[in-house]
């Protein structure tokens, strides 16, 4: 998945990147349906339109499940918080992972490819830890580790696109700070939008915009339901809970390779419009503290 070729946003130029990685299959209605090599897992490519901008939506069925009540909602949320790249969602009885791509009026194949990838990945390595926790083993299986960079040159490329994140957040911001812990993060509104980049795959990076909408906050039936009703909202990123710390993060991810500006600040528009536009009425209706009441 080394092809860093731009290509228009349509299901042809679509089919045409994923043709040449993976095994292509009938499509069914899709743009490009097939397989990354991973067991029975089954990917699909769909090309849709937000706002007048296409975008591309990857999509693979991870196991079965019953109807959607708060137990399996706070089962997804949580193990939203697992994963790199990618959310689940309850999908006409099944979970599903599911991720869409953003861009301007072009992508590079790699982002295509490597999301492909990544997402078939996530159904089939949490495919057995999902299954377990519905039926309440004890203990279920552990989260699997994404693949992480292998290249001894990892640290290089993540300190390439910390630069390019840095200049565009400069040229479009300005008052970006940043934290070697943390990233970089800027207020908007009640709500902090946080950046910073992580090593996945072989040779790739990770652009990761994410916020704490809320703090000091379990994670009740209730919550967990509205939580994922607000991320279907948008096909763009997704709610997480962290037990061991009481908070409720949402992010959006995106590949760094050949990272474009519009891309990078539709992320954190993203972010930043879901947190600062929902954190008042979560903290009112649930409790918890917004990121602005954290002194």
């Amino acid at each position: 998945m080394t092809d860093g070729r731009q290509i228009e946003i349509n299901e042809s130029a679509v089919r045409q990147a994923l043709a040449k990685s993976f095994t292509s299959s009938d499509r069914g209605g899709h743009a490009w349906r097939g397989s990354v090599g991973l067991g029975d897992v089954t990917v699909t490519a769909d090309v849709h339109t937000l706002d007048g901008r296409p975008y591309v939506q990857i999509s693979a069925d991870c196991v079965p499940a019953g109807p959607l009540d708060g137990r399996l909602a706070r089962l997804i949320v949580i193990e939203n918080g697992q994963t790199v790249m990618g959310r689940f969602a309850l999908r006409d009885g099944r979970i599903r992972v599911e991720h869409a791509i953003l861009a301007g009026s072009t992508m590079a194949s790699v982002e295509v490819q490597a999301t492909v990838w990544t997402v078939g990945w996530t159904a089939h390595a949490f495919a057995p830890r999902l299954a377990a926790l519905m039926e309440s083993q004890t203990p279920p299986p552990p989260a699997p580790h994404a693949p992480a960079a292998l290249r001894r040159d990892a640290a290089d490329h993540v300190r390439m696109t910390t630069e390019r994140v840095r200049r565009f957040l400069s040229e479009r911001f300005g008052d970006f700070e940043h934290d070697p812990d943390w990233g970089f993060h800027g207020a908007f509104g009640s709500a902090r939008v946080f950046v910073d980049v992580l090593p996945v795959l072989e040779d790739s990076t990770a652009v990761r915009a994410s916020s704490p909408v809320l703090s000091d906050v379990d994670l009740t039936d209730p919550l967990a339901l509205q939580l994922l009703d607000l991320a279907d909202r948008s096909p763009f990123g997704a709610f997480s809970h962290l037990p061991a710390r009481r908070e409720v993060w949402f992010e959006h991810v995106i590949l760094g390779d050949d990272l474009d500006r519009v891309e990078l600040e539709s992320a954190i528009d993203v972010v930043a419009e879901i947190a600062d536009g929902n954190d008042d009425a979560l903290a009112a209706q649930f409790g918890g503290r917004r990121y602005a009441d954290l002194g």
